[in-house]
């Protein structure tokens, strides 16, 4: 359960720190990577693997 949390929270750091770095660099390299359908799905299954973990725990506290 914490572990889909942290990874889905992980990813969403490193995707924005993709971004951030984009911007830094001024690479069109970097900015064709940070704008593929890739990264965009990637973005998807973190945001999914972090709620879906923040769902199993309060699932886990509300339960007891």
């Amino acid at each position: 359960m914490y572990y889909l949390l942290i990874a889905g929270l992980v990813l969403l750091t490193a995707i924005l720190a993709l971004f951030w770095l984009k911007d830094q660099v001024q690479s069109p390299t970097l900015a064709r990577i940070a704008h593929s359908g890739l990264v965009a799905r990637l973005a998807l299954a973190a945001a999914a693997f972090a709620v879906l973990g923040l769902l199993l725990i309060l699932g886990r506290l509300v339960s007891g």
